[in-house]
């Protein structure tokens, strides 16, 4: 009448087959994990960017006046970016002259994460890194009615990350598209 129940539980040889298995999972899966948190960085700071490139474009159309999307060191004026590239970025009104913009500060963005390198590209970086929309929404040399396009390019200088280059294009008409693909580990 009185039955002894078993102990239902695991025993200590169930255990560690289950933490070897568990093991060998997180050794196959670790390098498939650092890749995809590099890829989302670079994905994420890419449409931050877009994103500050179409408010600017909009406010520029909506104020009826010149906007500026450029690299700020200070989320206050326009700058040119230090040699290990873009630390920010800033939307303002245009002003005389660059890093004498009137007005306030519409939209920053300061990069937390550097082990994305952003950089211009050549005809963005001879304009000094800023990008005038114009009150129809084209994008404008600042200083003269000249087109511009160009792109803004991010980059992990890593060549196991596939892929670690991201480059924000824009034309000179507004419009703005991604191009992801994969370098030697060589940022531009």
């Amino acid at each position: 009448m009185n039955q002894i129940k078993p102990h239902a539980g695991v025993t200590l040889i169930e255990l560690m087959v289950a933490l070897v298995v568990l093991t060998i999972g997180i050794v196959i899966a670790g390098p498939g994990l650092t890749t995809f948190g590099g890829s989302s960085k670079l994905e994420a700071q890419s449409r931050e960017i877009q994103n500050g490139l179409m408010f600017a474009r909009s406010e520029a159309i909506r104020l009826n006046q010149n906007v500026l999307f450029c690299h700020s060191a200070d989320s206050l004026v326009c700058s040119a970016p230090p040699s290990a590239g873009w630390s920010g970025w800033l939307v303002i009104p245009a002003g005389a002259a660059i890093g004498a913009e009137t007005g306030p500060v519409l939209r920053a963005n300061q990069f937390s994460d550097t082990t994305v390198k952003v950089s211009s590209g050549s005809v963005l970086a001879s304009a000094q890194h800023a990008l005038r929309f114009n009150s129809q929404g084209l994008i404008r040399i600042f200083g003269n009615n000249t087109p511009l396009s160009d792109s803004i390019n991010l980059c992990i200088p890593d060549a196991s990350l596939k892929p670690n280059l991201y480059e924000v294009r824009f034309n000179s008409g507004g419009r703005l598209r991604q191009i992801v693909t994969d370098t030697d580990g060589s940022c531009p």
